[in-house]
Order: C-alpha cells, then sequence, then structure tokens
C-alpha cells in the first residue's frame, strides 16, 4: 500500500512533464535554470565550477538564431503554463480513478494470493502430518511381509498392532483388513459394521484410491470401544512373495489431530484483522469435512461432520475436479454470511483432500475502503496543490522575464564549453569513439592522397576487470580505469592516440608505422603497463592484465569500420588463446568469426522454421547384469536443410552454447525426447533417453522449471528414464551450484551424466563435488586404446575410479568389435559407437532393435571389488578407537545416509548393484550392512553418554557381522556359494 506522499509524488512525476514538454524543446534547457531561483542574477563571465563533470550529452544547448524573441517565448510559456493546469487538473482525477480501480484489483489479488498461500501452507503441513501417519502404515506394513504368518494369527497380529500404535503419538487404533476389507487384527474390539466391505460408497472410493496409489482419509467415524471420534487413514498394499494383499487403517485420534491443526491456525493469524476473521476447513472430495476452524459447537458436531456439506466450498471443489487450486466467492447459507476464500488440493500422492481458508467479504469491502482513503486525501490535496503552484507561478514569470536574455546569453556561453567535451570521455577525459571514427577518417582519406603513409588501429580490453567491480565496487572500478587510463597515454609514442570506447575497453590509433615490428612492439608496451599493479590507496592495490588485437593500414583494412573489427577479432583471438596477449590480425580470424556467425545465424533459422530433427544413437550394456542388452539411446541434434539436406551436429555445435540458443534449443530438445520416450513406452518399448544440454541452461536459473514442465506434460515417461547429459564445453566454475542444481533435478526424476569426460576443462574434481549417475568417457581416449598404451592406461583409470564411487561409464566412439571387447574385459558398462550402431531416425530404431543380435563379450577380466577388506578393517580400527574415548566418531555416524555413503555402502548401490544385483544373495549383504551402522549408531549413543564398555561389545557385534559380510561378498564376486548362516539381529 503506497503513502500519501508517495502516490503525491507518482502523479507529480507524470503531470509536470506533460505541461512543460513543449516549453522545454523550445527552451532547451532555460527553464531548469530559472527555476533555480527567484531572483534575477548577472551572468557568469566564466565556465561553471562543475562544467568538466557533465557527460557529453548535454552538448546540445539552445539554438542561437535569434529567430524568436523574449517575448514570443514568454507569450507561449504563459499558453503553456495555462494549458499544463487544466491537463494536470484532468489528470489527477483521472488517474485518482484509474488508481482507485487498479487498487480495488490488486487488494483483491493481494488477498487471493495471501488466501492462497495461507492455504498451500497449511495443505503442506496437513500432507507432512498424513505422512508421518503413512510411513507408520508402511513401517507396518514392512514388518508384515517380513512375517507373513501374522496375518493368519490374529492374536499375534494384535500384539504387533498394539506394539506399533506407539510408534506415533496421537494413533488412537490400528486395524488390518484383508484385499476383500474384512478385518484381520485391530487393537481395539470392533464389530462388523467397521468391515471395509460394509460400507459400499467408502469401500468404492477405497478402490478407486487404490488404482491411483494413494490412501484414503476420512470422513469422521465414532469408535465406540474407544468413546472417541477418529479420523481414519487407510492404505493399501498389494501381494508381494508370500505375503497376500492387505489393508492398513491407521485411526487418528480426532483431539490430536485436532490440537495439531488449531496450532497451524494460531501461528497463521497474528494480529491482522482480516486473518482473524479467516475460517479453515479440511475437506474431502465428495464434501466430508475432516477438519474446521474455528470448530463447530458441540450440539452441531454429530450434524456437520458426518454427512457431506453441499455449500460454495464443495461446490467449487467438485466443479473443477482438474484444478490444484481455485478462489471461491459466494454466500454461505448456513450462516447467512458472503465470504471470499481459496482452497488448494494436497500435492501428488497424497489423500484427495483440500485445505480451504475464507473470510467475510464485507472485511475485504471495508479494507479496501479504509486503504483508499489516504490516496483520496492526496488526490485533493495535489489538486490544492497545483492551483497554488499556478498563482504562484503567474505571478513569478512576470519578474523572471526580465531574466531571459541574461540567461540566454549565459547559456551560450555553456553551449562553446560543452561541444568542446563533446569529443571526450566524461569518466577518463580521454576521447571518445565519435573522435576515433573521425581521425580514423581523416587518416583513410589522407593515406589515398599520400603514398607510404601507414598507421595501426589497436583494441584493448582488460581481462577479468568485471572481478574488480564485483569485490571492490564500482567506484574503485572508476577509480582504477582513471589511474590506468592516465598509464596507458603516458606509454604511448608521441602522435598516437588512445581513445576510450566504453566500459574496460580501448581503442589505440598508432600513426607513422614503418613495419609492423614497431607497431607489435607498441602494443606489448601497452599491454605490459596495463598489467601494472594499480594502487587505488595506499591499503589497496589492483592487478588485472589485458589482451590486445592489432590491425594495420592498408594490409588489414582500408576503411575505418573494417579496420576496428579486424582489431576486435585480433583482440578476441588473443582472449582465446590465453589472454594477456598481443594478436595481430590474419584472415583465417574474420573466417573464424564469420563460420561463427554463420553456425548462430544456421541454428537460430533451424530453430524459427522448424529443421531440428533429433536421431536416435543405441546404448549397448557391455558388462553387469544389462551385457547384451539395448539399454538406452542417445538423443542427437540435427538440422534436416531443405537444400542441404540432414546436417550433423558439427555443422553448428559452436553455437549450441550462445546465450541466446541455449536455452531455446534445449527446451526443444527436451520436448521431443521425453515425447519419443513417452511414445516407446506406450509401444512396449523400455529404452532411457539420454538427452544433451549445455552448461549454460543448465545453470540458468529457469533450468528447473524448463525440466519440470518438460516432465509434466510427459506423464508416461518413468521416473530416471531420462538422463542428462551435460556437454562440457566450458569449466562448471560454480561447483556448488551445479551440485545443487543436479540434485533438485535428481528429484525432479531424471539423472545426471557427464558427456565427454576428460576433454575440454572437466576435472577429477567434478566426480568429488557433483552428485552425477554416470561419465561417458570422451570418444578421442577410446578409439585408440588397443594401440595406444597410453589411451589405454587413461580409460582403465577412470574406469576404477568410477567402480570405486558407485558411478556407471559409458564408452563413447566405439568403432570396432576389439575395442568393445577390451572394454568389456575392463569393467566398462556401456558403449556406443558406429561399431554398433550409426544414429537413426526415431521410426527406424524398432526394426533394428528386433533385428539386434547381442554379441559375444568376454567375462569382467579385472576385479570388479575395491580393496573393501582393507578398507573396512581401518574403519574398524577407528571405531574402537572412538568407541574407547580415545578420538571422535566418524561425522557421517549418525546421519540418516550414512550407510549410502560410506565406502562400502558406495559400492553397494553402484557399481556392486550393478554387476552383481541380480545374485539371489545380494539383498542380504544390504540387509546386513545396515545392521552394521545401526550398531555403529548405537555405539556412539553409548559412547556419548560415557558407557565405553557398552559402546566397545556393540562395535564388536558390528565387526563380526563386518567379517562374514565381507567374506560372502568376496565369495559373490568369484561366483563361489556362501558359508555363513544368516547374521544374528544385533542385541
Amino acid at each position: 500500500m503506497l503513502s500519501p506522499s508517495a502516490i503525491q509524488w507518482r502523479l507529480h512525476c507524470v503531470v509536470e512533464p506533460v505541461a512543460l514538454l513543449d516549453f522545454q524543446t523550445k527552451l532547451q534547457g532555460t527553464w531548469q535554470l530559472l527555476s533555480k531561483s527567484d531572483t534575477i542574477q548577472q551572468p557568469q563571465t566564466g565556465p561553471s565550477p562543475h562544467l568538466e563533470t557533465l557527460p557529453p550529452a548535454l552538448a546540445q544547448a539552445i539554438d542561437p538564431d535569434g529567430s524568436q524573441t523574449e517575448r514570443t517565448d514568454w507569450l507561449r510559456l504563459h499558453s503553456l503554463l495555462t494549458l499544463g493546469y487544466a491537463l494536470c487538473m484532468i489528470l489527477t482525477l483521472v488517474l485518482f480513478g484509474v488508481y482507485a480501480a487498479l487498487h480495488w484489483q490488486a487488494q483483491r489479488r493481494s488477498l487471493n494470493n495471501r488466501l492462497a498461500s495461507n492455504a498451500q501452507l497449511l495443505a503442506s503441513a496437513t500432507q507432512g502430518r498424513l505422512g508421518q501417519y503413512t510411513v507408520l502404515a508402511d513401517a507396518l506394513a514392512a514388518s508384515l511381509r517380513r512375517h507373513p504368518q501374522l496375518l493368519l494369527d490374529p492374536a499375534a497380529l494384535e500384539h504387533r498392532l498394539v506394539q506399533a500404535r506407539g510408534w506415533m503419538a496421537g494413533t488412537a487404533i490400528l486395524r488390518v483388513f484383508d484385499a476383500q476389507g474384512v478385518i484381520l487384527g485391530a487393537t481395539a474390539a470392533l464389530g462388523p459394521a467397521f468391515e471395509l466391505r460394509n460400507t459400499p460408497q467408502i469401500w468404492a472410493s477405497l478402490l478407486q484410491a487404490r488404482s491411483l496409489g494413494r490412501p484414503v482419509v476420512g470422513p469422521l467415524v465414532r469408535v465406540p470401544a474407544l468413546g472417541t471420534w477418529v479420523l481414519p487413514q487407510i492404505h493399501f498394499y498389494p501381494a508381494k512373495g508370500r505375503t497376500p494383499a492387505f489393508w492398513i487403517g491407521v485411526g487418528i485420534d480426532r483431539q490430536a489431530f485436532n490440537q495439531f491443526w488449531s496450532g497451524l491456525m494460531s501461528r497463521q493469524m497474528g494480529s491482522n484483522r482480516l486473518r482473524q476473521s479467516e475460517a479453515f476447513i479440511l475437506v474431502r472430495q465428495d464434501g466430508y469435512v475432516l477438519a474446521r476452524w474455528p470448530d463447530v459447537p458441540a450440539t452441531q458436531f454429530a450434524a456437520f461432520y458426518t454427512r457431506p456439506q453441499t455449500g460454495i466450498l464443495v461446490r467449487s471443489l467438485q466443479a473443477n475436479e482438474s484444478l490444484s487450486g481455485a478462489d471461491f466467492h459466494g454466500v454461505v447459507h448456513s450462516i447467512n454470511q458472503e465470504r471470499r476464500g481459496y482452497w488448494t488440493r494436497l500435492g501428488p500422492g497424497a489423500p484427495d483432500l483440500a485445505v480451504s481458508v475464507s473470510l467475510p467479504a464485507a472485511l475485504f469491502w471495508a479494507d479496501y475502503w479504509r486503504t483508499l482513503a489516504p490516496t483520496a486525501a492526496a488526490a485533493l490535496l495535489i489538486l490544492a496543490m497545483l492551483t497554488l503552484a499556478y498563482v504562484l507561478q503567474q505571478q513569478r514569470m512576470r519578474t523572471q522575464a526580465q531574466a531571459f536574455h541574461a540567461r540566454h546569453e549565459e547559456l551560450l556561453s555553456y553551449n562553446g564549453q560543452l561541444r568542446q567535451l563533446a569529443d571526450k570521455d566524461y569518466l577518463t577525459a580521454l576521447p571518445n569513439r565519435r573522435y576515433l571514427m573521425a581521425q580514423l577518417s581523416r587518416l583513410c582519406d589522407s593515406v589515398q592522397r599520400e603514398a607510404g603513409l601507414r598507421f595501426a588501429v589497436a583494441i584493448l580490453d582488460l581481462d577479468d576487470f568485471k572481478r574488480v567491480n564485483d569485490t571492490r565496487g564500482h567506484s574503485e572500478g572508476d577509480k582504477f580505469l582513471k589511474v590506468l587510463s592516465r598509464r596507458l597515454q603516458q606509454a604511448l609514442r608521441e602522435g598516437d592516440v588512445i581513445v576510450r570506447l566504453g566500459g574496460d575497453e580501448f581503442a589505440v590509433l598508432l600513426q607513422g608505422i614503418t613495419h609492423g615490428g614497431d607497431a607489435m612492439s607498441a602494443c606489448q608496451r601497452l599491454v605490459d603497463c596495463a598489467g601494472a599493479l594499480v594502487e587505488l590507496n595506499p591499503q589497496d592495490a589492483v592487478q588485472v592484465t589485458a589482451s590486445l588485437g592489432l590491425a594495420l593500414h592498408p594490409e588489414d583494412g582500408t576503411e575505418p569500420e573494417a579496420l576496428l573489427r579486424h582489431a576486435d577479432q585480433a583482440m578476441y583471438a588473443a582472449k582465446l588463446a590465453g589472454k594477456n596477449l598481443v594478436q595481430r590480425f590474419a584472415p583465417r580470424m574474420e573466417e573464424a568469426a564469420h563460420a561463427q556467425q554463420g553456425a548462430f545465424d544456421l541454428l537460430r533459422q533451424a530453430l524459427a522454421e522448424h529443421w531440428l530433427r533429433l536421431h536416435y544413437q543405441p546404448v549397448l550394456g557391455i558388462s553387469g547384469r544389462d551385457v547384451g542388452r539395448v539399454i538406452g539411446v542417445e538423443a542427437l541434434l540435427r538440422i534436416r536443410h531443405p537444400q542441404q539436406g540432414m546436417l550433423t551436429a558439427q555443422s553448428f555445435i559452436s553455437a549450441l552454447d550462445a546465450p541466446h540458443l541455449a536455452r531455446p534449443v534445449g527446451r526443444w530438445v527436451l520436448q521431443q525426447a521425453l515425447g519419443q520416450a513417452q511414445l516407446w513406452n506406450a509401444q512396449g518399448l523400455d529404452l532411457c533417453v539420454m538427452v544433451n544440454i549445455s552448461t549454460l541452461h543448465f545453470l540458468d536459473s529457469a533450468w528447473l522449471d524448463d525440466l519440470r514442465e518438460a516432465l509434466a506434460g510427459h506423464p508416461g515417461v518413468r521416473p530416471g528414464q531420462i538422463e542428462i547429459e551435460l556437454t562440457e564445453s566450458g569449466a562448471l566454475r560454480d561447483l556448488d551450484l551445479a551440485a545443487d542444481v543436479m540434485r533438485a533435478s535428481v528429484a525432479a526424476g531424471v539423472r545426471v551424466a557427464l558427456d565427454d569426460f576428460g576433454q575440454g576443462e572437466t576435472t577429477l574434481r567434478y566426480l568429488q563435488r557433483l552428485p552425477t549417475h554416470a561419465i561417458k568417457i570422451d570418444q578421442a581416449f577410446v578409439r585408440d586404446i588397443i594401440d595406444d598404451p597410453r589411451d589405454y592406461a587413461i580409460v582403465a583409470g577412470l574406469l576404477h575410479i568410477a567402480t570405486l564411487m558407485g558411478l556407471l561409464t559409458v564408452a563413447e566412439g566405439v568403432e570396432d568389435p576389439d575395442t568393445l571387447n577390451l572394454l568389456a574385459s575392463l569393467g566398462c558398462s556401456y558403449a556406443q559407437g558406429y561399431g554398433i550402431a550409426r544414429p537413426m531416425p526415431a521410426e527406424e530404431l524398432p526394426d533394428w532393435i528386433q533385428a539386434w543380435k547381442p554379441p559375444i563379450l568376454p567375462r569382467l577380466s579385472v576385479h570388479a571389488s575395491p580393496n573393501l577388506p582393507e578398507i573396512q578393517r581401518q574403519r574398524f580400527t577407528r571405531l574402537y578407537a572412538a568407541a574407547e574415548g580415545r578420538i571422535p566418531f566418524p561425522q557421517r555416524v549418525m546421519e540418516a545416509d550414512a550407510e549410502r555413503f560410506c565406502h562400502l555402502g558406495q559400492w553397494l548401490h553402484g557399481a556392486g548393484r550393478f554387476f552383481y544385483g541380480n545374485d539371489s544373495r545380494y539383498a542380504d549383504i544390504h540387509r546386513r550392512h545396515g545392521q552394521i551402522h545401526a550398531l555403529a549408531q548405537r555405539a556412539k549413543v553409548a559412547a556419548d553418554a560415557g558407557d565405553h564398555a557398552r559402546a566397545l561389545d556393540l562395535v564388536r557385534q558390528a565387526q563380526m557381522i563386518n567379517d562374514t559380510l565381507v567374506d560372502d561378498l568376496e565369495r559373490i564376486v568369484r561366483g563361489e556359494p556362501s558359508i555363513h548362516a544368516d547374521s544374528p539381529a544385533p542385541q
């Protein structure tokens, strides 16, 4: 809400220029000077003391042709002032009316946004609360699946349910039903009326929710055995192994749930009058209300909660089943009150519930008029002030008309000085681009008249100057440019000129050049001078480097624009060559620039004209459980040119990282690849689709929105089926940001891999810091691994590193069966290349897969497990020392995901699962590994409490399990049967 003073200021900013626009145009600056003083001043004989700080844009002063007299100007000003006053009055009234309408819309939008925000917050909190009971049901279901005999033993089942009820506060009752809804066991005595099959309406909704894979909550029901009302939450668990399908019902104590619900409400209220009038309702799609704040009187409780409601909220819910949230406005007949509100559904996978927030419409109207009143008062004040200003200005103009002539002469004097500054840079006082172009034109004309006259143009650009502004501020950056410009000017030869083009870019005009070596020497002096230390103050000094490009006349151009363009191209070549260099223009630079621009134009036109296509290259599993199977395809971008035919990415690859093309192309590729994956899924062809995305797009703030939009638009794509491959055009300089984006992308439902690993600027720090799923080894290392021992060593080393880190590997550029066999023997996970298949259109892929004959690949010759026994031995040495209190426990012991990221866990979830995950003993290995971590956590708790004897005993138990686990793991790797019995549960 704007204050009256802010409204007045904004209206003033709008109406003031209307009245004075024509006057400013005619007198070109006179009015500003006249309005600074109420008295006539004598013209100054010297320049203004601040004139040298004015930018060249002010060089346009009044037209000194003397065609209009001061009297004519005064009469026009008087007419304009009167007209301006009338227009301001009208405009003020119009603006107030517009503001009132816009304010109404803003108030309504603000209310809807606040109600929506409250509803979404409450929906999230409610979903979280219900999710806790879902966790309880899932834990109980997991226990029943481990012990399916409990479903046949009512007494044992009831005992287990009684134990489980204590796992979660607020649980009033737990029930287990068979697949037909018959009660198998409960924590309280229930009659046949509580069997699911005896409530047809609820049974139908349960069957519908079962097909959607989500629980059902409500309606409220009174349990006579408990003497209380409960909120039932029912989950279905399909048959699995020896365990038949069953239902689990969690009865949430209604009083406990209301305490949680009321607590949420009280935190939302505060002291705001509108908030205190809000009402909150948790309702089912069929109209049953589960919770309400404020609650209904006790006399109306049963009537309100035990039958579906039919008010405006429920009608809005049922009329907008496809929406996740919507506002509503109508009369609530039960209290005969008009209310405004907003409802939002719980998130995906949650029960079909909605949270509604509403308040009386009368309060909204009262708040609107209350907030509009200051603006109305401000508008009246503006009208009064305009009238007063008009009267006072009329009197003032009569006096100031006498000073017009003197002021006019003063401005003429200023104008001459401003014209002298028109060719100078206002910050450094160096000549500017206008001056440079004039001198270049003069020299080019002189060369045509005088044979043998030569000169050169150089462009100098500071390297990473943005760092100075970012770390020290723009004022210090300006100070640095001033000092540096003076130094550069002193380093020039007599007759040479340096100009500032803008920012941190300078141009140098070298005259009287006899040969190219003189120009190169002069440019090298400039680069050395730019790289010297610059003291901004006694406590701070800055040092940067510079890149310089040189173009000579007439060898490198005969026109000013051509010389500047070629010097600029040479400067960019110096930056690409490593910076802090001098480069002279060469024709290949322009060819490269034209080729780059051609790639940009081609890709831009292809995107606009819909020439883009995707071809798909199969990816073959060559070791582990996917050996011989085509597990997926890589989507490769092509351009179908109407004249040139199908163009590969080599024709436009340099343009894929252009800032204005990276995101549009990435979005197109993402949408097309997901659409094709969904189509293949519908055809029964299960393939992982690997999509190349530029790092520029991936690190863009809009990437996650683009990804979620694409996934939401293709619900037929299963989670994890899409793999994002980061094309490595440059280093991921902000690894923390890249890691956050990767984790968010994985959470959204895709996997992430590093493409072309080993080329460009990728480093092993990427593997250390980034949560990537796989690496693709660049084809430059793969092609010659048979003939080049260095390539072989690099590939083998990368494969070993990936195995230790639990990463999958894809070898690119496999051209022949021998290379494929060698990679398989080294334990590479997947391979792709022309030796397997060339990229092909999507419609050709199913026939190719059907005709595909898996090759006979050699068994893994390199040991697939790392030195886990020694690693585990060293870790237990530290655990013993920690249990005795000699050293702290490892930091990750108490983390929830500790067993996922220890050495053994990382291997078990990565390379170990890939190579040996099909072994029936592998699940038991995981179970025992979890026991080890559980014992370690208990040992830390005991050690922290000072019970070191108990801690040591727990560590010994963990080591016993570890020794048998490692031995069995080695036997799985060697293909031998296990000899150890199932380890006992920890005591």
